[in-house]
């Protein structure tokens, strides 16, 4: 069974890349410090990496 990642976002989306802010509400992320839980996955995994500079990550 996949575990739970807690995902905060921690900086603005204004200037970003398009394919980052795609991420970001792919993930379920809003503003900053929203907060949401995914399901540790493959593809899940991928889009953290490509935005985890704007991201606090923690194991639930």
């Amino acid at each position: 069974m996949a575990g739970k990642l807690k995902l905060t976002q921690t900086r603005g989306m204004n200037g970003r890349l398009k394919s980052h802010k795609a991420c970001a509400a792919g993930l379920g992320l809003r503003r900053i410090r929203h907060c949401v839980e995914v399901e540790d996955t493959a593809e899940n995994r991928g889009m953290i990496n490509k935005i985890s500079y704007m991201l606090n990550i923690e194991e639930v």
